[in-house]
């Protein structure tokens, strides 16, 4: 069965990689470009604003260092990596320039941008990147259009209005979920702010409200399981209610309900350090702007807590667990999906301690599946394979991401708390198959003491190789100093003088060193404390515990 939904799947990618190559011939005819002439706006509407785009703006000092060192000569540069070449091209970085002072060079940038890649270019036209330039080349009026000239204004005017209408005639080419969403909000912002392209704002909401139902589940989560598309997706949504607002119009029903449900999980998963967990293709992220938006413009959202959105809760006083729970994306929206269930993640004093590795999906292909292993993540391995088993055919993961051949079940959730302790239980069966070993998770935390003990417990039923190993891996966030003492305890210690002692009395304890992918803009070397030993009975129990250093 597996075989064949491959086969299924590489027949897909072939006709997609087809498909694409078909399009950029089309898209670079003189035909197609002469398709993309416009009505001429006769004036641009501000409806959103600098500090509506704060939450998706570029603040990295290397990349507004580039800019304004090279201004507009940065269009010349193209040997960098792709993830920077994106953030470079959808102009995140705009929002982060002195409006005061470095007007000027944001006005240069955008009309040089213009002359440089006017029509259609495969890398600079990319839907994705073309969407969130016109979001932000709209939202920062203040740079571009204020106190400008008539001609410059029209130049700008119409770019954005033929990169419009080439996003609104292939607005389905773009993957489903999130990605379709920043395109729909790009048209949605454009038929706000110019009349002549009201049509943009009416398909627009139609189409996005279609794009939710399939988005989100039941729970009010993505599909995809990514806290980070989690932020981006209730981040559009609210910014296209404050357009509607400001432009006097009614925001949808639908579109409301599913701020709120989305803002729900929101405030689950949020950390007091103002990031969010990193499961299921996340990377580190920033909620303050976000978070600063939501409560001033008076959005308010229910507070759950122990077991939601597949993910469970332990919180006590500075101390937060998280524990993800959830079963895989399908392939729909699997793309940047990893292999982490049952990983956790420990803040305490609004610092990590315990991490997952984050995702490699902007750093190439060889880092992009490193990133997606179960040993990517703090959590338990068998025989050092994963989980779940990943597509490895070039051509589906070119198209597909991380599709899975071999997915799990979580088959158990239970949150109990009462006056001294705190505690998760999940349990998966992503070796059984393989190895006949169901996996079982239970994380207590003891409130007096500050102590949590970890019991992993592995269920060997009906044994299917001859030789059974297990791994568990405790990511260190690279910010922790790591001391092991002679006793095989391992101190964790942050600058702010919070500590943890890691100790396990039953298997000796290791420390190896492995990259920490959460900030693609720096991927920095860290440590991961290893606990290693073999499966020879029915029941094997392995007990651990994070301790606070007083």
């Amino acid at each position: 069965m597996a075989n064949f939904q491959t086969f299924q799947l590489y027949l897909r990618a072939l006709r997609k990689n087809f498909q694409g190559k078909l399009r950029d011939i089309k898209f670079n005819s003189k035909n197609y470009d002469v398709s993309l002439n416009i009505i001429q706006p006769y004036r641009i509407y501000e409806y959103s604003s600098i500090h509506l785009v704060q939450p998706i703006t570029s603040f990295e000092e290397v990349l507004l260092n580039t800019i304004r060192k090279y201004k507009t000569n940065v269009w010349k540069i193209s040997n960098i990596e792709d993830y920077k070449l994106y953030k470079l091209h959808n102009f995140c970085f705009l929002p982060a320039l002195n409006i005061k002072t470095e007007k000027v060079i944001g006005c240069q940038l955008v009309d040089e941008w213009i002359n440089q890649f006017e029509n259609y270019h495969s890398t600079y036209w990319r839907l994705k990147t073309l969407s969130f330039r016109i979001i932000n080349w709209i939202s920062c009026h203040d740079i571009i259009f204020k106190e400008t000239d008539l001609i410059y204004k029209s130049k700008v005017i119409n770019s954005i209005v033929k990169q419009a209408k080439h996003l609104f005639k292939n607005i389905n080419l773009l993957e489903q979920g999130f990605e379709k969403i920043v395109g729909l909000s790009a048209l949605i912002l454009v038929g706000i702010s110019f009349t002549e392209y009201e049509k943009y704002l009416e398909i627009g909401l139609k189409e996005i409200e279609k794009e939710l139902s399939n988005f989100i589940n039941k729970d009010g989560f993505v599909k995809s399981k990514n806290p980070e598309d989690l932020y981006y997706t209730l981040y559009f949504l609210v910014i296209i209610h404050e357009w509607l607002l400001n432009s006097r119009r009614q925001t949808p029903i639908q579109i409301t309900s599913y701020i709120h449900s989305l803002g729900i999980c929101f405030n689950f998963l949020k950390l007091n350090n103002d990031t969010l967990p990193l499961f299921n293709g996340a990377n580190e992220i920033n909620i303050q702007k976000l978070d600063e938006i939501i409560r001033s413009r008076g959005y308010a959202f229910n507070k759950v807590e122990n077991i939601f959105c597949g993910f469970g809760k332990i919180k006590y006083k500075k101390i937060e667990i998280l524990i993800d729970g959830n079963t895989p994306a399908n392939t729909s929206y699997a793309k940047n999906y990893q292999a982490g269930a049952l990983s956790f993640e420990l803040y305490s004093s609004g610092q990590k301690f315990i991490t997952n590795t984050g995702s490699g999906k902007y750093l190439g292909s060889n880092l992009s599946f490193l990133s997606s292993t179960t040993a990517a993540h703090s959590t338990l391995n068998i025989n050092d394979t994963s989980s779940c088993i990943f597509q490895k055919n070039k051509l589906i993961t070119k198209h597909f991401g991380n599709s899975l051949i071999n997915d799990l079940d979580i088959y158990k959730k239970e949150f109990k708390s009462d006056k001294e302790t705190i505690q998760c239980i999940f349990a998966h069966n992503g070796y059984e198959k393989r190895f006949g070993i169901k996996f079982e998770r239970q994380l207590t935390l003891f409130k007096d003491k500050n102590t949590i003990e970890g019991l992993d417990t592995l269920i060997l039923k009906n044994k299917k190789k001859n030789f059974l190993s297990y791994s568990i891996r405790f990511h260190v966030h690279p910010d922790i100093r790591i001391t092991k003492t002679m006793g095989n305890d391992i101190l964790l210690s942050s600058d702010r003088g919070d500590g943890w002692i890691f100790r396990c009395p039953q298997v000796p304890t290791k420390l190896e060193k492995n990259l920490y992918l959460g900030n693609p803009d720096s991927i920095k070397e860290n440590f991961f404390i290893l606990l290693e030993g073999q499966i020879e009975s029915e029941l094997t129990n392995i007990i651990w515990y994070l301790e606070k250093a007083k």
